[in-house]
């Protein structure tokens, strides 16, 4: 499969929670995956953001 983007993030929203996950490839080498749970109340949304800022 052909690499488009090299980073990106999948979001499963739930009532109560969030879980995302961050995959980055480079060149030729297996991706990796950073996981967090966070919760829908503002401050960890809040916190999400700058989790996805920081990557």
């Amino acid at each position: 499969m052909k690499v488009v983007y090299q980073t990106c993030c999948g979001v499963d929203v739930h009532k109560s929670f969030l879980v995302a996950t961050i995959i980055k490839t480079t060149s030729g080498v297996q991706p990796s995956y950073q996981k967090k749970r966070f919760s829908t109340f503002n401050n960890s949304i809040l916190e999400f953001k700058k989790w996805l800022l920081d990557r």
